[in-house]
């Protein structure tokens, strides 16, 4: 599920619940021993804000044009809608069309070719094409070509902006820049196709809404990563939102009541309406995301089930067919030749992906693959035998065989390499349509660009004979066109559940027979308990979005830089007792501005005096902004809301 959090602490004398310091890098590796007088009662009081107007802000509805980015692991794109093109028909959403071999696609491979000068060349088909006519000329050595990159924000474990990424040829660069230079370049193209459409339109950044899909499964890291990528990309944080990609698929399927049967053939049944429950099933080419939603009576989603899933999408298939390779050819001819000829490796697994998502079983008899030269002569080179002679003698020389350039693979093979997709995918659905607050869905929205796949369709419409499933004909667009019309009304989101409990790192009084004795420290001459998960959302809690919450109470210490920090953990247990659980994890901190305003006391005449307090109160509260994590701090002496905001990176 997600980025399940395993224990890193580092050993020090003492964790503070709130630390302040005149050097934000300072946080990373000072611990104040004299901050005893951080020690305080944790007690909740009702927000004295109105957190409303916070929302409404941040989804003001005064942008003229939703422009939404789809970033996906092995295709990206973009589509767009004008406000009025809107409010007459909800499905007029332009994309573009993206020139290749065959013709024309709404999606282009997320493939980028980087030049000396650390600029996009070319992406999509362009960006492969491009990159072979280097190697051809023997110009490539000064330039990166990097290809299905996004998963590294799934699979790293420290994920921060100095992160490396390498291209095919080994070659590193810092992946923010590498995401970012990717969403200038989609922003930019997107901009100029609407700029096509109407040369006299003058569009200012504030008049544009941005949206940015992300993994439902990924999480807060990841998607703080994307915000900063995009803000290199030049879209200005105040004007993105990100969309989780099976949550937005579900507002474009809303609107194409088409059922899948048995049989593969579609018929038309009666539209989700208000009331009804269902999973959403969104198959990408890194990952798969499952989310369950009920609509609402005035037409919103609530979330039944938090966010799961796991990388189970194309990407998965076409490992399989890597360890196949390395069967028939072995583990040292591949290495050699995927560092010695790049491309024609590349254009090996171009021909495999098209293969695999027009793969028939029972149809199709066997499956034909264009294997570069260089695996014949690499091969022989290191064997002293071809190849075509050896494989039939192997045990699985019976399913494959040569015939001149061509690698033919039976239909019983190919159809074996989606055996642990489909087996994973499965077992997850049976899962979660055995819990209790599942048990009464009785639809199936697939969608996602790997749902093309008639073997992933069979697997589902086979293994769940009694449920509907609603796959639009155009369910590779459903995410990307979704997320426009999340753009255009993102407060259809009445309420999400928790994926984890997330809270701040504290200490506290010593309570004798509740707090472990181990735990018991003294500082100053106080007794604390040290390592205390003070809970602000517990794991699987619904939590209404827009919604105010209650706060609770820390003391910030007062310094010149008027910057404090709080250590903010996740768990995966619902109800976390100290940050040094197994099932704990710190996840960033949160950052907050202090005014400087000294706190005052009453006097025994009634009067208010000012007084030199070494510490600020203050009042936090977490909740949910969108698909993000937010925080709101109100300080306790002016009563006035402050500068605040959860830093992930680090």
């Amino acid at each position: 599920m997600g980025n399940c959090f395993s224990k890193s602490h580092e050993e020090t004398d003492c964790d503070i619940n709130v630390s302040c310091y005149n050097d934000p890098s300072d946080v990373y590796v000072t611990i104040d021993d004299n901050a005893v007088n951080n020690v305080h009662d944790n007690i909740a009081e009702p927000v004295n804000t109105d957190e409303n107007s916070i929302y409404d802000q941040l989804f003001s509805n005064n942008h003229i044009l939703v422009a939404a980015i789809d970033f996906g692991t092995s295709y990206s794109g973009y589509a767009f809608s004008f406000r009025h093109e809107y409010q007459r028909d909800q499905l007029k959403i332009s994309t573009n069309l993206w020139a290749h071999n065959s013709g024309l696609s709404p999606k282009a491979p997320s493939a980028v070719l980087i030049g000396p000068d650390r600029q996009v060349e070319a992406f999509g088909y362009d960006a492969h094409s491009k990159y072979n006519e280097l190697i051809e000329g023997g110009y490539e050595a000064n330039h990166l070509y990097f290809e299905k990159f996004k998963m590294i924000l799934y699979t790293v474990e420290n994920l921060n902006n100095l992160t490396v990424i390498q291209d095919i040829c080994g070659k590193e660069m810092l992946a923010i820049d590498v995401f970012g230079l990717v969403i200038e370049y989609l922003r930019n193209h997107l901009l100029s196709r609407v700029e096509s459409q109407d040369s006299k339109s003058m569009l200012q950044e504030d008049m544009i809404q941005w949206v940015l899909t992300v993994p439902a499964i990924w999480g807060e890291k990841a998607k703080q990563f994307m915000r900063n990528a995009a803000a290199k990309g030049g879209i200005q944080n105040e004007h993105l939102i990100l969309a989780l990609e099976p949550e937005v698929a579900s507002l474009y399927c809303r609107h194409f009541p088409q059922s899948l049967t048995i049989y593969g053939t579609r018929s038309f049944t009666e539209a989700l309406e208000n009331g009804s429950k269902y999973l959403v099933l969104d198959i990408g080419g890194g990952t798969v995301d499952v989310t369950a939603h009920e609509i609402q009576s005035d037409g919103t989603l609530k979330e039944l089930y938090q966010a799961s899933g796991g990388s189970w999408g194309g990407t998965t298939v076409d490992n399989e067919f890597k360890k196949l390779l390395i069967t028939i050819f072995g583990s040292e001819v591949i290495a050699e030749t995927t560092t010695d000829y790049p491309s024609e490796m590349v254009d090996l697994m171009l021909d495999f992906e098209m293969k695999k998502r027009t793969f028939e079983p029972g149809i199709t008899k066997h499956v034909s693959l264009k294997c570069p030269t260089c695996l014949f002569t690499t091969y022989q080179k290191k064997n002293n035998v071809c190849i075509e002679e050896t494989i039939v003698t192997t045990p699985i020389g019976d399913k494959i065989k040569f015939l001149r350039d061509k690698l033919i693979i039976n239909s019983e093979k190919f159809e074996s390499l989606f055996d642990n997709t489909v087996n994973k995918l499965v077992m997850h659905l049976r899962k979660l349509l055995h819990l209790e607050q599942l048990m009464d869905i009785t639809t199936i929205l697939l969608v996602g660009g790997f749902s093309d796949s008639i073997i992933i369709k069979n697997s589902i419409l086979s293994n769940f004979p009694n449920i509907r499933i609603i796959n639009p004909e155009d369910c590779s667009l459903a995410v990307l066109k979704g997320a426009v019309l999340y753009g255009h009304n993102p407060k259809i989101i009445k309420s999400r559940i928790c994926k984890f409990s997330y809270g701040i790192g504290i200490h506290v009084k010593f309570e004798e027979g509740v707090h472990p004795e181990e735990r018991k420290r003294t500082i100053s001459g106080s007794d604390i308990c040290d390592d205390i998960f003070d809970v602000h959302l517990n794991l699987g809690e619904r939590v209404e979005i827009n919604t105010p919450r209650l706060e609770k109470v820390y003391h910030a210490q007062n310094n010149p830089a008027k910057i404090a920090y709080l250590d903010v953990y996740a768990s995966t247990s619902e109800s976390p007792m100290f940050v040094t659980d197994e099932s704990c994890n710190k996840i960033g901190y949160v950052i907050l501005e202090l005014s400087g305003v000294k706190e005052t006391n009453e006097s025994t005449e009634g009067t208010e005096t000012n007084i030199e307090g070494t510490e600020t109160k203050i009042f936090v509260s977490f909740h949910y902004i969108g698909s993000e994590l937010g925080v709101v701090v109100r300080e306790a002496s002016t009563d006035k809301m402050l500068r605040a905001k959860f830093d992930f990176m680090g």
